[in-house]
């Protein structure tokens, strides 16, 4: 852990704790090294995939508006649904 690390305080339901334990003995790691791995790899997962969604609307190739035209249309979309 670098000397620049926070302290993070977890409260798990017992089960999860036990196989977060299991986990950790299987790996050779401490519990706190198995949840670093898998919070970084779920950012890391969470990135892409928002990259992926951003390439997938890119190819689709639509006609972009100027902002104030889009902003508009987007408003009176989410107003005719109710959402707010």
């Amino acid at each position: 852990m670098s000397s620049s690390a926070e302290r993070v305080e977890l409260k798990l339901p017992p089960e999860t704790l036990r196989l977060l334990r299991r986990q950790a003995r299987a790996q050779k790691l401490s519990v706190g090294q198995v949840v670093n791995k898998a919070v970084e790899k779920m950012l890391r997962e969470d990135r892409r995939a928002r990259i992926d969604a951003a390439k997938a609307l890119f190819k689709v190739g639509a006609p972009v508006a100027d902002w104030p035209e889009m902003k508009k249309e987007i408003e009176e979309a989410r107003s005719s649904k109710g959402w707010r």
